[in-house]
């Protein structure tokens, strides 16, 4: 007996220490919401309701919106007070009686929309989001009239599934980085880049018998390098075919004598001195450059290069013509 009696006394007590199921904020203020919005269809003695997306403060359907007017139809429908046309069917209803905002100039494409789904009330909505809230307002609309019947105003926590939402919504966009897309070609007139330096032809100025060219030479590797081309074969062919040298005289101090030593992603600038061979006269150029540094031997070409007469202010275009490589 006393037996039965202990067993009795502890299941009545582990009844009263389960607690309930106590409900978020957020389905908490979800509810007073609804509660807010039906008080007001009663009062407006309306039967069927049908839900439009809500929109932000700029009067923009959004996810956000289309999240909380899903959310507070199912509130309603819930309770079982009131029957809700599905939103898909409404949405596509007013587009095929051609309604593009329920406002009083389209009120008779408004009544044979809610007649067509057997709605007698439309409930429309806008929110504002807020440090840690979301503020709701939901308004009930005559479909005859498109007037006001009321209006109902909440405050949800950003948190629960709308929380998650909202950081979905926020996150920045992926940007998706094509590895083959070619970088774009630098200012100049021409330019060769390969897997350590970048070499740009800035300018070139042509004075009696020479062509001075303007260069700009930069580290794109991860290392020191040193740059430094081979003075005898590195060339300016015009377009006649004649070749035009560096002199040893006019590059002591040159690309091609001393070479410039630069560190990861430094720029400097360099100058080369061609000489015409006798009797040339050109103004259109590639250059022929052997490189000795940093990459024995290689050989490349920068075409479609336009000298200016010295003196004259150098043309820098954005457009270049990419280099032939040889």
């Amino acid at each position: 007996m006393n037996r039965l009696l202990l067993t009795i006394l502890f299941a009545i007590s582990t009844c009263w220490t389960v607690p309930a199921h106590a409900a978020s904020p957020y389905e908490d203020s979800l509810r007073l919401l609804a509660e807010g919005v039906i008080a007001d269809v009663a009062k407006a003695k309306r039967g069927r309701l049908a839900v439009m997306d809500f929109t932000d403060a700029n009067n923009i359907v959004t996810p956000i919106g289309q999240f909380l007017a899903e959310e507070l139809s199912t509130q309603i429908l819930v309770t079982g007070e009131f029957k809700v046309v599905d939103r898909a069917l409404v949405i596509s209803t007013l587009k095929k009686f051609h309604v593009t905002k329920l406002e009083p100039t389209q009120a008779k494409a408004v009544t044979r929309a809610a007649k067509a789904v057997r709605a007698d009330v439309f409930l429309t909505g806008s929110y504002l989001e807020s440090a840690g809230e979301v503020r709701v307002t939901v308004k009930l609309l005559s479909p005859s009239t498109v007037q006001s019947l009321g209006a109902t105003r909440g405050t949800l926590p950003k948190a629960g599934p709308l929380g998650d939402l909202i950081k979905e919504v926020n996150k920045p966009p992926v940007v998706i980085v094509d590895p083959s897309a070619k970088a774009p070609p630098p200012p100049g007139l021409g330019f060769h880049r390969n897997e350590q330096y970048q070499l740009v032809v800035t300018s070139l100025h042509q004075r009696d018998n020479r062509v001075t060219a303007d260069l700009t030479v930069e580290n794109t590797s991860s290392r020191d390098i040193k740059v430094l081309c081979l003075l005898q074969s590195t060339l300016l062919e015009d377009s006649h075919g004649a070749l035009w040298k560096l002199d040893a005289q006019d590059n002591r101090e040159g690309l091609c004598a001393r070479g410039l030593e630069l560190s990861p992603r430094e720029k400097d600038r360099a100058v080369l001195t061609f000489s015409a061979p006798a009797g040339a006269q050109a103004s259109h150029f590639t250059l022929r450059y052997h490189e000795r540094m940093p990459r024995l031997d290689a050989r490349f070409s920068i075409e479609g290069l336009t000298a200016e007469p010295a003196g004259a202010a150098p043309t820098v275009t954005d457009t270049t013509t990419p280099p032939s490589t040889n």
